[in-house]
This record gives structure tokens, sequence and C-alpha cells, in this order.
């Protein structure tokens, strides 16, 4: 794992990532991207559906050259961050 902290441009399809420029690089998104959740740990334990909010996404990424990661992207001031990779 190798922890990151860069600025990604991040395109969206149907709410979900797609592709994203990032560290000079273009990828796509190349699997099923994962929602990243929390939930408020101050709820209830009786609510069996606690709402949860979005902190992020995973999703494996491919590069124009054939490199693949998986990537964690975060909110990051108003755009999105790489957090995480791992290969």
């Amino acid at each position: 794992m190798v922890i990151i902290d860069t600025a990604a441009t991040v395109w969206w399809t149907a709410g979900v990532p797609v592709r994203l420029v990032w560290s000079g690089r273009r990828w796509r998104v190349t699997d099923t991207p994962t929602r990243l959740t929390v939930t408020r740990a101050e709820l209830p334990t009786a609510i069996t559906h606690a709402p949860e909010r979005t902190v992020g996404w995973r999703f494996q990424a491919t590069a124009e050259d054939g490199e693949t990661l998986v990537v964690d992207i975060v909110p990051e001031g108003g755009g999105w961050g790489v957090a995480r990779t791992w290969t």
C-alpha cells in the first residue's frame, strides 16, 4: 500500500466514477466502483438500516500503458484526491 495525497480530475457517469486524470496520467475505471461509507456511531442500535454517508470511492483503474492499480478517491477541497493506491 502506498499513501498518496494528490488531486485528481474525475469523470462520472450515472453517479459513479468512470475515468480520471491523476499524476499526469489518464486512467479508466476497469471494474465496478465501490462506495466507501460511514454510519454515525451515535445512532441507536435498533435502527436496522441506518443512513450512510459516502466518504469516497474504491475501484480498479488502468492507465493507457496497461498499468493497473486499485485506487481510493476522497473529496478534497472542491474536487477529489487520490488517498491510497495498491498495485
